[in-house]
């Protein structure tokens, strides 16, 4: 079947683009579960307050805040794929750059090595989101497939990195992670060099596949007209409604992938067992992300989405409670009897913790799978074919703003009230936060009339 045709329907799109775009969205998405396994770790071996360890892990999305946009722009008009093959090699890259960091004593390279590695990853999310929207019509099917295929990556990866951690240090870890994000630029080389957005003819019905074509410094550099545009959108109220509760989930992610971690290792919980943690979460995620299509044609996908993601967030901010010295004196002293037996209790009372740990994980991880497919379907629902690169990049340039600054208050508020209060501020503000989105979807009640595409 020739490329040339327009995609409607699974059975017309070609296997090699389904496997090039599910691969992108595996690859760059797992790298991020990696890091999430090793970074927080890394930087809170340096020494550091949680105010600057805050900073550190913080400014992985900052890159991506001003780029995202632009990025999506430049899909929508040169095709994902060269796009893709560049953040492909510098997701290669970025990597190796940060056990060079303590070493040297540099700890600019340590930022710049965790904006380098946050935007090819979330580059790369957004170019497979995008895809989807060009290749395969935006479908829930596919949405949901993309969802879930890429919990495979995230099942074995942070294992993978957990063991290469514990066994054979930084090197080890950080050069398995430019290893496997090479399978994101390879999936970025097999893609077609042509696009699925449809364009009317002069009569009206005929229909052409965008290629790429030559690409001048113009286009590379960024447009402030696109940014101009982008932002319009937002003047649709479904599409403001997605991209306000869109940057909700990211809260809880970064407070999964930061704090939580260390807070894991306060516990006593290793990389490889932290690994194991992800792949729970990840698994549990792919079982939320199938189950969404369904859910969305019994509820409305916007107060289904509010939902789903404020329990996600709840379960996260839950942590100190799970993990707490009440759990675990509670435990002690139930095990009391074999106190001569001392390294049986540390290892059944390490063993009860991980499985709180792994049982409350794994709940958030349904709700956050639902809820990732669906917004991705509601942003390309509420726009056109030729806008949903700059929307998506809309969506996830408001996202970066709730990436950097969850972690720098978070750390800011540990140094000031504890680690813990920390956990529990955030629940506090995110709950207002849904709670004057609901009142601006009741506002708006227009917004409940956007469809998806199932």
């Amino acid at each position: 079947m020739s490329e040339n045709t327009a995609y409607s329907s699974e059975s017309r799109v070609p296997l090699k683009i389904q496997s090039s775009v599910y691969g992108i969205g595996l690859f760059c998405t797992s790298v991020y579960y990696m890091m999430v396994v090793t970074v927080p770790v890394f930087v809170a071996s340096l020494g550091l307050s949680y105010l600057w360890a805050g900073i550190i892990l913080g400014c992985r999305p900052v890159l991506s805040l001003f780029f995202s946009i632009h990025a999506g722009a430049l899909m929508d008009r040169i095709g994902g794929r060269r796009v893709m093959i560049f953040f492909g090699t510098v997701g290669v890259i970025a990597p190796l750059l940060y056990p060079v960091a303590p070493r040297m004593d540099w700890i600019w390279l340590l930022l710049i090595s965790q904006m380098l590695a946050g935007m090819a990853d979330s580059m790369g999310w957004l170019g497979a989101q995008t895809l989807i929207g060009q290749h395969m019509k935006g479908q829930t099917k596919y949405t949901g497939r993309l969802s879930a295929i890429i919990r495979v990556g995230h099942v074995i990866a942070p294992i993978m990195v957990g063991i290469a951690w514990d066994r054979w240090g930084d090197w080890a870890a950080f050069g398995l992670m430019s290893i496997w994000n090479s399978g994101f630029l390879i999936c970025a080389l097999i893609l077609p060099r042509s696009h699925g957005v449809d364009v009317n003819g002069e009569d009206g019905k005929q229909k052409t596949r965008i290629g790429e074509n030559k690409v001048s410094w113009r286009d590379i550099l960024p447009n402030p007209s696109d940014y101009i545009s982008a932002f319009k959108l937002l003047a649709i109220p479904a599409v403001a409604a997605t991209v306000m509760i869109g940057t909700m989930p990211h809260v809880g992610n970064y407070v999964q992938s930061t704090f939580y971690v260390v807070w894991l290792g306060q516990s006593g919980i290793t990389g490889t067992l932290i690994g194991f943690l992800i792949a729970i979460f990840s698994i549990s995620a792919a079982c939320g992300s199938l189950l969404m299509p369904r859910l969305a044609r019994k509820f409305s996908p916007y107060w289904l989405f509010l939902i789903v993601v404020w329990v996600s967030i709840m379960m996260i901010c839950v942590t100190p409670l799970v993990g707490a010295d009440l759990v675990t004196s509670t435990l002690f002293s139930f095990l009391s009897p074999l106190n001569s037996f001392q390294e049986f209790v540390e290892i059944t009372t390490l063993v009860v913790v991980f499985f709180a740990f792994g049982i409350v994980l794994a709940l958030r991880a349904i709700f956050h799978g639902i809820q990732q497919p669906l917004v991705i379907s509601l942003i390309l629902a509420t726009t056109k074919s030729d806008e949903q690169g700059k929307a998506i990049g809309l969506r996830a340039t408001a996202n970066r703003i709730t990436s950097i600054g969850t972690p720098i208050a978070m750390g800011a508020i540990a140094d000031w009230l504890g680690l813990e209060y920390a956990f529990y501020t955030i629940a506090l503000v995110a709950t207002i936060m849904i709670l004057l989105m609901s009142w601006y979807i009741v506002q708006h009640p227009e917004i409940n009339h956007s469809s998806i595409n199932n």
